[in-house]
């Protein structure tokens, strides 16, 4: 069973007190200790996405291409362009930011 601990700190629907309510800005905080990928490519259409890697590494893929984040380095992906996380190296603490707040995922 995957071990992923997701707490949203922003966004439109925050799930509890911890977070705040925003339309404009979504932030993820994700740690986990066991592997995991994203299932297949996807895009926003209206907003763009930032990961950056506290712990650990993530392997992102953009439109064909591999890139490996470490510690302490950033990705960001603008509204259009798909990408996919192909693998989080574990133990991982990451942030997403996401911006405007709305839900506009589209698969490749």
């Amino acid at each position: 069973m995957l071990q992923l601990s997701a707490t949203l700190l922003s966004g439109r629907l925050p799930p509890d007190e911890v977070g705040f309510q925003s339309d404009r800005l979504q932030i993820w905080y994700n740690n986990t200790a066991e592997a995991w990928a994203d299932p297949q490519p996807h895009a926003h259409q209206e907003s763009d996405e930032c990961f950056i890697v506290l712990r650990g590494s993530i392997v992102v893929e953009v439109e064909g291409e591999r890139f490996t984040i470490g510690p302490r380095e950033f990705c960001c992906f603008p509204r259009g362009v798909y990408h996919q996380v192909v693998l989080v190296h574990p133990p991982a603490e990451t942030l997403m930011l996401r911006a405007p707040s709305v839900n506009d995922k589209v698969y490749q």
